[in-house]
């Protein structure tokens, strides 16, 4: 996959220290809203020398009359993206401007994809950042940044691997909110396979419910593991253990206290199954969430029964891996690296997170296989 494709999971503040924003999924200011559905700056003039006259002149913003897109409309379907045969496209982003004057409480989001489409993350932020044009743009020429853009609002879908078609939808009530005036920016992960040229684009259908229908107010939750090392011709499986009673103790001056109501997992063509189980408390080992199921499934899922942390203390999260090439493997966004990462949707009153950067020890199984343990870091927003 999210982020690029997994980097959905560092929503940290921490990671966004030399930024001052406000980390809370909260409503874009009134003043900012004005502005946005009056102009925006959709690109630069830049500099260089005047034909005409001769002078120098300096970058001028592009100005937009914003106040002439369309209303919001739930249903989108992006621009087509050329490929050359055999090509990968890394660096891309999508952008859609919704418009939309009022709060979205989001219960489903529909998703459909031509082929080549490998992986995509998509995040609301308000509608005066990533300023553009929507349409196909290099992320670093807008300064696209999944955290920031997480942290500034939300993650709003994250495309199961290789899938062409599926739909996050929540249980009936459960929604996430989505502030006025919000852009979706997607980075996307695109490989043409075929011997021939080809063009690909990607629908999304939003599925919203009246606020007054909401019961359980959702908030993204990411697990990130970068612990993966694979040695050439072998299995391995890599595992984090983390503590989010602490993190959240020190942010709510209270015991562990919420729900998990939606599980996405996301790795590549070399995982053999992904496993999330409970660390602590009357839970401790519980098998909340397992599958072995390939790329190219729909892998998202919501709990019928959503999965009681209280009095637990963590969640243990293990990938497994069988490597027949013979190249040792390791984290990373190409298609021929790996990973293991997992989004969750839960009632917490906050944004958490874990990620893991530090391999801590390798050590052989009975089967023959290496168990890979990682240090984690969970916070808490």
């Amino acid at each position: 996959m999210l982020v690029r494709a997994a980097r959905w999971a560092p929503l940290i503040c921490g990671a966004l220290a030399s930024v001052v924003i406000n980390c809370s999924p909260s409503t874009v200011p009134a003043d900012s809203r004005v502005d946005d559905a009056a102009t925006e700056v959709v690109g630069v003039a830049e500099a260089g020398v005047d034909a005409a006259s001769g002078d120098v002149v300096a970058d001028v913003p592009v100005l937009e009359d914003a106040s002439t897109r369309p209303p919001f409309n739930p249903d989108h379907t992006f621009d087509e993206i050329e490929m050359m045969p055999g090509e990968e496209k890394l660096d891309l982003c999508q952008s859609w401007t919704l418009n939309n004057p009022e709060e979205l409480w989001v219960n489903a989001v529909e998703m459909s994809a031509g082929p080549g489409w490998h992986h995509s993350n998509w995040m609301y932020s308000p509608q005066s950042l990533f300023t553009g044009r929507d349409g196909t743009w290099r992320c670093q020429d807008r300064g696209f940044d999944q955290a920031f853009a997480a942290a500034t609002g939300g993650v709003f879908f994250a495309q199961s691997t290789q899938s062409t078609g599926e739909t996050q939808r929540f249980a009936p009530g459960a929604a996430f909110r989505i502030p006025p005036y919000s852009r979706i920016v997607g980075s996307i992960h695109l490989i043409n396979a075929s011997a021939a040229a080809a063009r690909t684009s990607l629908r999304f259908r939003i599925h919203t419910i009246a606020a007054g229908e909401v019961r359980t107010r959702l908030r993204p939750m990411a697990i990130d593991n970068h612990g993966i090392d694979i040695a050439a011709r072998a299995r391995s499986s890599s595992t984090m253990d983390c503590d989010f009673d602490a993190p959240w103790q020190r942010a709510r001056m209270a015991p562990l206290d919420f729900r998990i109501h939606y599980i996405l997992p996301h790795y590549h063509s070399m995982a053999t199954g992904m496993q999330l189980e409970v660390i602590g408390g009357p839970s401790d080992g519980r098998v909340v969430f397992t599958t072995s199921s390939r790329v190219g499934d729909p892998l998202g899922m919501v709990l019928a029964t959503p999965i009681d942390m209280r009095g637990a203390t963590g969640l243990r999260l293990r990938c497994s891996y069988s490597n027949t090439g013979g190249t040792r493997i390791r984290w990373g966004e190409n298609a021929t690296d790996e990973m293991c990462t997992m989004l969750l949707y839960t009632d917490a009153t906050g944004t958490m997170g874990a990620v893991s950067n530090m391999i801590t020890s390798r050590a052989p199984q009975m089967d023959g296989s290496t168990l890979v343990t990682s240090q984690c870091q969970a916070f808490v927003l």
